[in-house]
């Protein structure tokens, strides 16, 4: 309950606890907090042992890292590790929750990441790094000489944020759907009342959701509550004594044209949350699609806020997305190459999957000998000439090797010609189907391409998964539980 459910130690020193646990057996003795505590540093190691043993296994990790404040201002540095596991199928580690009194530089990031990576042995497995654009968490990655990947799920909330706040009516609308919900948020009265009406209607007894100024996905969520609730809510202003307005039904069109626009990008921000779905190789197909919807909705809508909030996003999101990781894009079956749309990147990254594909069928052939020159025992040499090979020299041995090296080279690349190539004419894999599981199915017809997409295919498009672990550590270091000591708190974050 402690690790799992974030409760206190002191639970165990709680009478209610206590009765309860003597009530389903009275010849339970319940660790003292001591005790307990033990217990919890024990799992964690004995947990942590065993994903260090399966990491070692792991050829390519893809890693998301974040920084958090806690409410004692303790700061945290979390890193979550991205594989393809034993049966093909994403899996995630928690590496740490590691206590950060130092200041949040660059250095001070990128020595803690290296300890980290060096104590799970994932030096020379790591394929990227994904954090959001903060300075510091960006130089940090690329003083590790690692490839840096923009938080895709961060990138797109400052795109939409900021064509939100760039469209003027749009931002006085939500000025007073804010004061709407902070209404019914603060008065009992009022909150009561909403309840009453909606009951009365026949309709779900729904909350009203407050806007939260750095997601701007919580405007959605307003507007659309308020949309769906806008017959309970004028009926319970009109029944209260109140300076508050509600809004108008010209306000309930903006808003219903606005969230039509923004419903794909609400979608995709819930979409890329998932850990244990591919992602990162949606990222650039899913910006061209972007694209296309919003020149599509632009032209057919035909209210003047929303086509203006739409323009405001195609201009911001121009060249704001990190779509330099193709090869994931590539390696899933589902998008191949009809997932870019930039032909010439997509030609581009074709030769770079070929170079490497090439690399593996090099990297897995065994060294050729030079071979042997033809017997020439029908005409021997003359008596006066000195064999060659008495001597230990052959004039022809360097010559020799590099023309098998050159052979060899040349099968390589033609062969891996060969399997990209066949790979890239199959019909794509529909969009709803497992590319993991595709490549379970392919992977001896496509063996180099199949270990590439292990490879590749684990990155993530966005941090959540690093976030999350901070969701839990806000719960862990909660109110009742502040005097935790930061190496507490990281023992409590179990590796699972």
């Amino acid at each position: 309950m402690v690790v799992k459910d974030s409760q206190p130690f002191f639970i165990v020193d709680d009478c209610g606890f206590k009765e309860l646990v003597a009530l389903l057996d009275p010849r339970y003795t319940l660790p003292s907090r001591r005790v307990l505590k033990d217990m919890v540093v024990k799992r964690y190691e004995e947990e942590k042992t065993k994903a260090k043993a399966v990491m070692q296994r792991v050829e390519a990790v893809s890693l998301t890292a974040d920084m958090w404040t806690s409410i004692n201002m303790d700061a945290y540095l979390a890193v979550t590790c991205h594989y393809v596991d034993d049966s093909a199928k994403l899996a995630t580690v928690l590496l740490g929750v590691l206590p950060f009194p130092e200041a949040h530089t660059a250095v001070n990031i990128t020595a803690a990441m290296r300890s980290l990576m060096e104590e799970w042995g994932t030096e020379g497995k790591v394929t990227s790094i994904l954090t959001d654009a903060g300075a510091n968490m960006v130089a940090s990655v690329r003083s590790l000489n690692l490839r840096h990947a923009l938080c895709f799920a961060h990138s797109l909330n400052l795109v939409v944020k900021k064509s939100l706040d760039a469209t003027p009516d749009l931002q006085d609308l939500r000025t007073r759907a804010r004061k709407v919900v902070t209404f019914f948020k603060t008065s009992t009265t009022a909150k009561e009342k909403l309840r009453e009406v909606q009951e009365q209607m026949n309709c779900p007894v729904l909350k009203l959701i407050q806007e939260v100024d750095t997601r701007w996905n919580s405007t959605y969520l307003i507007l659309q509550r308020l949309f769906k609730e806008r017959q309970s809510v004028g009926a319970a202003l009109a029944t209260l004594k109140t300076d508050v307005r509600p809004l108008s039904s010209e306000d309930y069109d903006t808003a219903d044209a606005c969230l039509q626009l923004l419903s794909p990008f609400f979608q995709a921000t819930v979409e890329l949350s998932e850990e244990k779905r591919v992602s990162g190789s949606k990222i650039i197909p899913m910006t061209k699609m972007f694209m296309l919807y919003l020149y599509d909705t632009i032209g057919k809508t035909s209210h003047d806020t929303a086509k203006l909030l739409g323009q405001n996003m195609v201009s911001n999101m121009q060249n704001k997305f990190d779509t330099t990781e193709t090869l994931s894009t590539l390696l899933d079956p589902r998008f191949k190459t009809i997932g870019f749309d930039n032909q010439v990147q997509a030609v581009a990254s074709v030769k770079r999957l070929t170079a490497f594909c090439t690399q593996l069928r090099k990297n897995a052939q065994p060294d050729t000998p030079t071979e042997e020159q033809p017997s020439t025992s029908a005409q021997p040499a003359p008596a006066n000439v000195e064999n060659p090979s008495s001597t230990g020299l052959n004039l022809w041995e360097t010559l020799d090797r590099d023309a098998s090296e050159a052979r060899t080279a040349r099968n390589a690349t033609a062969d891996a010609t060969v399997e990209v190539q066949r790979y890239m004419t199959d019909p794509p894999l529909e969009r709803s189907k497992d590319p993991l599981a595709y490549w379970v199915d392919h992977q001896n017809v496509y063996p180099n391409l199949f270990k590439l997409a292990k490879q590749f295919v684990c990155m993530p498009a966005s941090s959540v998964p690093s976030e999350r672990v901070f969701s839990k550590c806000g719960e862990i270091v909660s109110k009742k539980r502040n005097r935790l000591n930061p190496k507490t708190v990281e023992k409590n974050n179990v590796p699972e």
